[in-house]
C-alpha cells in the first residue's frame, strides 16, 4: 500500500490498477507542473485517468495547491522522501509514465506534458493500450 494524498486509507495496487491511466510525478515546488497543469485538467475532463505523485513535497501545500488549481487526479500518491520516484527512476518533476490496465509503465516522459506532446507521442500510445493493440 501506499500513502494517498487527503485521505486516510491508503492505495493499493488494485486501487491504481485497471484502465490504462497516466501516473503523474508532480510538486509544488515544480515550476514545469504548474505551467502544465491547465493542460492536465483539460486531459482530465476529456475522460483520460490521471494519478498523482505528490514527489518530495508537503502534504498541506499540496492539497491547498489543488485547492487552489483544481485537481485533475483520480488519487495522489504521496511520496515524501522520494522513495517511490527512485524504484519509477525518476530525474524530477514533472514525468509523466504511461501504464497499461495492468499496471505495467509502458511510456515515459520527461518533462512538460502540453498539447504537443499529447496529440503526437502520449495519445496514439494511449488510444493503442485502449484498444488491447500493444503490439
Amino acid at each position: 500500500t501506499l500513502p494517498a494524498l487527503g485521505r486516510e486509507q491508503p492505495l493499493s495496487r488494485d486501487d491504481i490498477t485497471g484502465p490504462v491511466a497516466l501516473l503523474k510525478v508532480w510538486a509544488t515546488w515544480c515550476v514545469s507542473c504548474r505551467v502544465e497543469h491547465p493542460y492536465l485538467q483539460q486531459l482530465a475532463a476529456q475522460g483520460v485517468p490521471i494519478y498523482g505523485v505528490n514527489y518530495k513535497d508537503d502534504d498541506a501545500a499540496a492539497l491547498r495547491w489543488l485547492s487552489d488549481l483544481g485537481d485533475p487526479y483520480v488519487a495522489n500518491i504521496v511520496d515524501r522522501q522520494g522513495s517511490l520516484g527512485l524504484d519509477l527512476g525518476v530525474y524530477g518533476a514533472p514525468e509523466t509514465y504511461l501504464v497499461d490496465a495492468a499496471g505495467v509503465i509502458r511510456y515515459r516522459h520527461v518533462g512538460v506534458v502540453d498539447a504537443r506532446v499529447w496529440e503526437s507521442i502520449l495519445r496514439p500510445l494511449y488510444r493503442e493500450l485502449l484498444s488491447g493493440d500493444e503490439g
